[in-house]
């Protein structure tokens, strides 16, 4: 991977919905940087001021101060849109696991699978998850076209003849002496 504004962007981001919104927010931040009345400079001071006019959550106003000095410096008035655009269209050429999990999972669990994605799969790998409750127990997910089954209902279905079987079958009565 190279060091461009999206690989930069992807160290905090492990789902695509997220670097989606990001990238959005990113927007309106630089929106309010080069188009409104203060000093046009994309530094903590403006991510406060952004924070003051835009009511921001928390969270987002985390993120944008987490990010560096250096790239923050990428960004002009006259090329933010166009770097922007270029982020947005390489994320869509990265390749995708999709993750159908029972129940939402916390950020941390998030960032974990994410981490495990990249140094297991390939560095650059994006995460596509969705919530299911049928799933129940497991998960399924998608790789390279490929569906990967491993919900409980699943291991039912393939073994539903040995089940029945094992559950029809009369239990022996031991009688201890």
């Amino acid at each position: 991977m190279n060091n461009s504004p999206l690989t930069q962007l992807m160290r905090y981001t492990y789902v695509r919905s997220d670097m989606v919104y990001r990238i959005s927010l990113l927007n309106e931040f630089f929106d309010f940087v080069f188009f409104t009345d203060h000093d046009s400079v994309a530094n903590k001071d403006t991510v406060r001021q952004f924070a003051g006019n835009r009511k921001e959550p928390g969270k987002d106003i985390d993120f944008l101060k987490s990010l560096p000095k250096t790239f923050m410096e990428i960004f002009t008035r006259d090329s933010f849109r166009t770097v922007l655009r270029d982020m947005s269209d390489g994320l869509q050429q990265l390749p995708i696991l999709s993750l159908t999990v029972p129940v939402a999972f916390p950020l941390e669990h998030t960032e974990a699978i994410g981490k495990w994605a990249r140094a297991t799969i390939t560095p650059d790998v994006m995460l596509d998850i969705s919530v299911d409750e049928t799933v129940y127990i497991g998960c399924r997910f998608v790789w390279k076209n490929i569906m990967h089954d491993f919900s409980i209902e699943h291991y039912f279905d393939l073994h539903k003849d040995d089940l029945y079987t094992l559950l029809s079958s009369p239990i022996p009565i031991s009688t201890h002496v």
